[in-house]
């Protein structure tokens, strides 16, 4: 069973406050001593929202405005924890714009030209223990849910590359990553739903990944991670598939001793990322939270 009193306790003790211009801001680092993130404070700022807890929204919002300047990611997760407090951020001719308490702000973006195709040229999750979410893919899908398209982009022609994805990939990182571009897609061109074929592939993967307890990266590992039992149960969800029957005890099974997760059954470091993708796993924050983020 979760414990919570724990979990929260953790995301907690990794608050960061900085006194910034005659006011305390407030950010979140999965290491301590080290100075806060933008990812790491929309991963507990989300957990905390998750979990009905007292999060620290004015001083976050504080802690954004205190950048002069963002990436991509950054203000893809920035876009995030404004969200969570309830704000509408728009990217506008290259700054995150957004109203919190009736004052307008905005910060300046770097926006890639790289046309979306190019993407699918790249390794998906090349990187041992690296973020779900860092990943070319991973990119394309930032910019297509912050809006950070060229008006000349042909949105339209990702379609067939994703669905190509979608259908011959046997990982499920991957196969994850093609339906939230699709579905990034149909946000952004109108609804378009996945035909039969396509859903009767992802069932096959899903089955052939399923251990009884969560997943595996791949039909031919035996070991399931946090991340691909992230992957396959958001995949499940969406195409209204049955989870695994032992997926609590899996999530259980990771919680450190500190209240974080790790990524592995075998041991590993808690994350503020392995924290939201434990409690999404569980079932958390599903009225809340977007599968994609």
């Amino acid at each position: 069973m979760l414990n919570l009193e724990a979990l929260l306790r953790y995301i907690n003790e990794r608050r960061v406050r900085i006194h910034w211009k005659d006011c305390f801001t407030s950010g979140y680092s999965s290491v301590r001593g080290t100075e806060p993130s933008v990812q790491d404070t929309f991963f507990a700022i989300a957990s905390l929202k998750m979990l009905n807890a007292e999060s620290p929204d004015d001083e976050v919002v504080c802690f954004i405005l205190n950048h002069d300047y963002f990436d991509l990611s950054r203000a893809y997760y920035a876009a995030g924890c404004l969200k969570l407090a309830g704000c509408m951020p728009e990217l506008n001719d290259g700054k995150l714009e957004w109203l919190y308490r009736g004052e307008h702000h905005a910060i300046e973006c770097f926006i890639p030209r790289t046309p979306l195709i190019k993407y699918f040229e790249y390794d998906l999750y090349g990187m041992h223990a690296s973020s779900i979410f860092s990943s070319s893919l991973g990119t394309l899908l930032r910019r297509l849910e912050l809006g950070a398209v060229s008006p000349d982009e042909d949105v339209e022609s990702i379609r067939r590359p994703a669905l190509l994805l979608l259908e011959k990939s046997r990982e499920l990182v991957r196969a994850y990553m093609a339906l939230e571009i699709l579905e990034g897609i149909a946000k952004r061109a109108g609804q378009a739903k996945l035909s039969e074929f396509h859903i009767t592939q992802l069932m096959r993967l899903l089955e052939s990944c399923e251990t009884g307890r969560g997943y595996t990266p791949n039909p031919e590992s035996t070991t399931e991670t946090l991340e691909s039992t992230y992957a396959g149960c958001m995949i499940a969800r969406r195409i209204k598939h049955r989870e695994p029957p032992g997926i609590r005890s899996f999530v259980d099974l990771l919680q450190n001793d500190n209240g974080g997760f790790r990524r592995s059954p075998f041991g590993g470091i808690s994350a503020l990322e392995h924290c939201y993708l434990a409690l999404r796993v569980a079932g958390y924050g599903r009225d809340i939270m977007n599968p994609a983020q």
